[in-house]
Parts: C-alpha cells; structure tokens; sequence
C-alpha cells in the first residue's frame, strides 16, 4: 500500500502516486517523488486578459506526456507531483487541467475531482472572457470540470476517437479557424472572398485557401446546413454548389440574439441532425454570436447549465462566448431547458429559415397537426371521389336519366357548408391569434427582468490572426472602416461594371448584407445605370434606417445609465477609472 507524502504547496490526488503542486522555485526528483511541468510547452494563447482554460488539444498533449513518467519503470514506486509556478493564472490553468484529465481519462467523478481543491489557500482564481471591457463574469474550475464530464456522459467527447493533428491544424487561420465543437455542431470564422476578382461562382479559383479548406472539410464531413449570424463577406453559393444548404440569422456584433432567432435556429438545427447531418454556425470570428446560439442549443438539447456550457466552448474553442452574451446566457438558460418540454419542432416549414423547420409552442404545434390532418383527410376524399368518378363513367348512359331527373340541390345547403368552413377558419385563426398572444405577453414578461441584467454591450470582440496571433477588434472602428470601404467598393463596380458588355453574371458586395440572386443583366447606358444605382442606394438606406430601428426594438436594451462616468460605450471603449485614462 502506498504512503502519503507531505510536502508544502502540494495536494494529494491519488494516495501515494498523484498529486499537485506550485512552488516559486524549481524542485528536484528525490529517491520518492517525480516532478514535471508543463508551463515550459504547453501555452494559452490569449486574445486580451483572458488567461484560460486551456484547451482539449492542451489536455491531449499533457496527458501523454503524464503517461510516459507513470508508465516508465524507474517511476513505478514513486510519486509523481505535477507543479506550476506560484502565479494564479498558472496554478489555476495546471489544477484545471488536471481535473479534466482525471475525469476524461481516469473516469473520476466532479465530486471526486474537486474534493482535493476545496478550502484550498489562496482560492483558485477563476476563468474571464475573451473581451475588451473589464471582467464581470467568471467561471471556475468546478464549471469546466462539471462542463467537461457532462459532454462526456452525454457523448459529446470521445479522446479515444479525438485527432490532435486535425484539431491542431484547423484551429489555425490559414487552414480555416474551425472547430468540431460536437458531432453535430462545427463553429468557425466568417470565410471571406473578394467578389470582383471572378464573377464566375461556381469557380473556386479565386478563393483564399482558409474558404477553400472549409469548402473541402465540409464536403468531405456530411456538413449540411451553414448559418451565417455576419454581414455578408462572401456569396453563399459557394456552400450550396457543393451542396450545402444556407442560411442567415444576422445579428449586431458583440450583441445577444432575439429569443425568436433562437427557436428558428434550434428548430433548424434540429432537422439537421434528425437527418443525420452537420450544422456549421460562424460569426465575425466564430466565438462571440457563434456561442450564444450552440450554447443554447446544448442547454436546450443536453441541460446543461449556462456555466458549464461556457466552460466547454472554451474547453474546445477558446474565447467562446463573450462579454454580455455571458449574463444572457445564464439569464436565459431555464428559458432553454424549458422549450424541450413546451416546445416542439414545426409540422410546416418556415421560409425564413430556408424551408426549414422552427421550434414552436404546443400548441401552436396541435393546430398545425390539425391542420394537416384536415388537408390529409380532404386530399383522401378528393382522391375517393375521383376515383367514384372514374368507375361511374362506365354506367353513363344508364344513370342519365336518373341524373335529369333529380332535382337540382338548392343554394342553401352550399352556402351553410361555406359558412361553416368560414366559422371553423375563423375559431382556428382567432385561436392562433391568441395562443400568439399569450405566447408574445410571457416573453414580453420574462424579458423584462433579462434585459435589464444583461450589461452594455463590449467596444470590442475578439479576433483571430495570422500565425497565432491573437488580437480585439474595436467594433466602432471596424463600422466606420467597413462603411468607407462600401463607399470606396461602389466605386469600384462603377468601373468595373463599365468594361462589362452585356455580362449578367451577378456582382455582390464584399460587405453587402443584400444578394442579388436574380442575375438581372447590367444596363448598357451608363448614365441611366448611374441613375438607378442613386436611386437603389437612397432606397437601401432607408431600408437600413428602417431595420436598425427595428433591430434595436428587437434586441435587448443593454444600455445603462452612466451618471456622468464614462463607459466603453459613451467613451468609445475608452474607460476613466480612479482619474487615470484607461485606452
């Protein structure tokens, strides 16, 4: 039987064999006890103030390094104590990680897992987000460890099937930046193309090898459906000539979707998989809007707590869920775990969503049954009678007389059967309205309370780069940038659209949130074309004008009083604290 070591900074996992420590100092091996590292080759990398947990690649690269010192026979009777320096962010990331090991690996428990961490001196310092503002919702060890073992149970991770080459390679830029976040669900960063290059879609030829890559991973992955939640910064059809369907639910960056986007995507998402098929979901970067949406479907779909989501998003993607999308999350989470109960997937299909199929009330859903079934049921009938008309065709001749002598039927049996019709269209459409109602009063209701907890939104999201740099961008920054450079690509059609003669392949925007997917030819006049573009242009900004009044009646209202203290948004992302300020 093994004996227990005592040694300062140090916590017993496994009696004799596995413990933890963080000292300030390098300790040397004795006769007794082994001790390893890992801060000196395995690093978080960081897109602001975030520090960790570090990821499933991470935990895969130290576990078999752990194994290669339990497994050497020189180690068989001694302890092996794995350390980290004396910093918090070090002790926490080490004890994380031990955890998640001992529970995808050694098949421990939660309870077992953090058992040896309680009461401990100095507390473990929690996890923070990817954001730019200052931190005001954190995650423990106990959230990623409970996160982790929950996708466990629930199938979601499997090490023995988990691929460290693949997973390392297309979490990088230049490969794509995605992640398989589950076997249904795929999270990545917006592709991007410049459109004029090649007006010939169906051609890959111009594209950047990132698109490229995720064109061909997706194939080759039984990808079936990809929801874009971005301005438009590529052509779709890119996705559906490879036989992909697609769809957009776009939201504001750095925002929280409206609960109506919810229930359509977790409705589509749902049929989907029920075909057995992938869902790839990206945002600007893949991490902030991205997360929201699968998040819930997770909670929705697996109950998992708004914590212990966040915990294994960033367990497999890091920096995923940012900033106010936290508190929405975990403000919204019962709501979630409660549409599994009251809420089903629609009979019939919604246009917004590609022909796909929402989530709906119950009964909403019992109307709907009702509905088809009295379609069925008059389908069945027609048939019937065509059928009745068919074989009494061959008895023409015998029933004609029988026929001209039969009264005519009066107007009054006719008109009751079409008023009857109308009552029971009329009960069935008051009844919708009123199940609508109750249903929009009860949202009304929960959102009351909701939107004032969620904070204002964060100046800036976080965004991956080249070679593994991580950097924020400013949002405010990025919509000025990004509407000079709508101006700048205007211009730039003008000209090329005039070397164009009679061409009607279409030509989109790099930035554009319309598509025009009617392949109207290009007008010869460049005058009148002139003219038809200031026109078009004056009508999409008033359209602009009108959807970002509606949006912002839409999405929560995050906005908050300042009382004369500057705020990242009143500031723009610049924050006065204690007389100094902060960029």
């Amino acid at each position: 039987m093994r004996r227990s070591i005592f040694l300062d900074n140090t916590i017993e996992f496994l009696k004799g064999r596995v413990y933890l420590g963080a000292y300030d100092f390098t300790p040397d091996d004795t006769d007794e006890i082994v001790f390893f590292t890992v801060e000196d080759s395995i690093f978080y990398n960081s897109f602001h103030l975030d520090f960790g947990p570090l990821n499933i690649g991470h935990l895969y690269r130290f576990a078999v390094i752990f194994h290669e010192i339990l497994n050497n026979p020189d180690n068989s009777n001694k302890a092996v104590v794995f350390y980290s320096s004396a910093s918090s962010r070090q002790r926490a990331n080490a004890a994380c990680m031990l955890c998640c090991y001992m529970v995808l690996v050694q098949g421990w428990t939660p309870h077992q897992v953090l058992q040896p961490l309680a009461q401990v001196d100095p507390p473990f310092m929690p996890f923070r987000d990817a954001g730019y503002s200052n931190a005001d919702f954190e995650i423990s060890i106990q959230d990623v460890a409970y996160g982790v073992w929950r996708a466990k149970e629930k199938g979601l991770i499997d090490l023995h099937s988990f691929n460290l080459e693949t997973y390392e390679k297309y979490e990088h830029v230049e490969n794509g930046d995605f992640n398989v976040l589950t076997p249904d669900f795929i999270a990545f960063a917006s592709p991007q193309e410049d459109m004029r290059l090649n007006s010939n879609f169906k051609s890959r030829s111009h594209l950047n090898q990132p698109f490229r890559s995720v064109l061909n991973f997706f194939s080759e992955n039984d990808v079936q459906l990809v929801v874009r939640l971005n301005s438009h910064l590529y052509n779709k059809q890119h996705f559906e000539n490879s036989g992909i369907q697609h769809i957009d639910m776009i939201f504001e960056d750095g925002t929280c979707p409206d609960l109506s986007i919810v229930q359509n995507f977790i409705g589509a998402a749902d049929t989907i998989i029920r075909r057995g098929g992938k869902i790839a979901v990206h945002c600007k970067a893949g991490l902030g809007r991205t997360g929201c949406l699968i998040g819930a479907h997770l909670i929705y779909t697996y109950g998992f707590t708004a914590n212990e989501c966040i915990g294994f998003l960033r367990f497999i993607r890091p920096g995923m869920v940012v900033g106010p999308q936290q508190h929405w999350l975990y403000l919204h989470q019962n709501d979630f775990r409660e549409w599994k109960y009251t809420m089903r997937v629609a009979l019939e299909s919604s246009e917004l969503i590609g022909d796909l199929y929402p989530l709906i009330t119950n009964d909403e859903y019992k109307i709907q049954k009702k509905r088809l079934r009295d379609a069925t049921t008059t389908a069945a009938s027609a048939s019937l009678a065509r059928e009745n008309g068919r074989k009494g065709s061959n008895n023409l001749e015998s029933n004609l007389r029988d026929l001209n002598m039969t009264p005519q039927k009066s107007s009054s049996s006719s008109g009751s059967r079409k008023s009857a019709v109308f009552n029971s269209q009329k009960n069935t459409t008051t009844t919708t309205t009123t199940t609508n109602t109750n249903t929009n009063n009860n949202n009304a209701s929960q959102m009351d309370y909701t939107n004032k907890a969620v904070p204002q939104n964060s100046p800036g999201q976080p965004r991956k780069g080249q070679n593994g740099t991580n950097t924020i961008e400013d949002i405010k920054a990025t919509k000025r940038r990004s509407n000079n450079e709508n101006e700048s690509d205007m211009n730039d059609n003008d000209e090329v659209i005039d070397t164009i003669d009679g061409d009607t392949n279409m030509l989109t925007d790099n930035n554009s949130d319309e598509e025009d997917i009617n392949n109207k030819p290009v007008s010869i006049t460049n005058i009148s074309r002139r003219a038809q573009r200031i026109q078009q242009n004056n009508q999409d900004d008033a359209a602009e004008e009108e959807d970002n009044a509606m949006l912002k009646q839409l999405l929560p209202k995050n906005r908050r009083t300042t009382s004369g203290r500057r705020t990242p948004s009143s500031a723009g992302g610049i924050r006065k604290i204690s007389g100094t300020t902060k960029k």
